[in-house]
C-alpha cells in the first residue's frame, strides 16, 4: 500500500511538471519540452550574410601591358644583348645567356604582343623590348 502511494505520487508530479507528457494540458503529447520564449512583436530576424570576401593581399609587382619592368639591372643587359629578330630565337638565346651565367633558374618568355604577368616582388625578374618583340626572364 505504501509503495502504490509512492508510484501514484510520482506520477502525479511528473504530470503536473511536465502536462504533455500525458496528453494533457494541450501540449500534444510533444513530452517535456521548454516553454517556447516570450514574443517581442519584431517577427523573425534575418540572418545577416557574410561581408564580401576580401581580395586576397598581394605582395607583389603586377604589369600592365606597356610595362616593361625590372629589378634586376645585370638581367636586363643579358635580354637586350640576346634578343634577335624573332621571338623563338630570342627566347633560346637568352635562355642559353642565363645558363651560361648560372645565376638562378629562370622562365623566359618572349612575345609580338605585350602581356600582363604578376610577379612576386622578391624575386628576380626583367622584361625588354626590342626588334618588334618583347622578352622576359622570371626567376623560379
Amino acid at each position: 500500500m505504501h509503495s502504490s502511494l509512492l508510484v501514484l505520487l510520482a506520477v502525479f508530479s511528473v504530470a503536473a511538471a511536465c502536462p504533455g507528457l500525458f496528453g494533457m494540458g494541450g501540449g500534444g503529447g510533444c513530452g517535456c519540452a521548454p516553454p517556447p520564449p516570450p514574443s517581442c512583436g519584431c517577427g523573425r530576424k534575418k540572418r545577416s550574410l557574410p561581408e564580401k570576401p576580401s581580395t586576397p593581399e598581394f605582395f607583389g609587382i603586377a604589369a600592365n601591358d606597356n610595362d616593361t619592368m625590372c629589378n634586376t639591372p645585370e638581367l636586363k643587359k643579358i635580354i637586350l644583348e640576346n634578343m634577335h629578330s624573332t621571338t623563338t630565337d630570342s627566347s633560346k638565346a637568352i635562355n642559353a645567356a642565363l645558363e651560361k651565367r648560372q645565376l638562378q633558374r629562370f622562365v623566359v618568355v618572349c612575345s609580338e604582343n605585350p602581356f600582363v604577368y604578376t610577379i612576386r616582388a622578391d624575386t628576380a625578374y626583367c622584361g625588354a623590348a626590342k626588334n618588334e618583340h618583347n622578352c622576359h626572364a622570371f626567376a623560379m
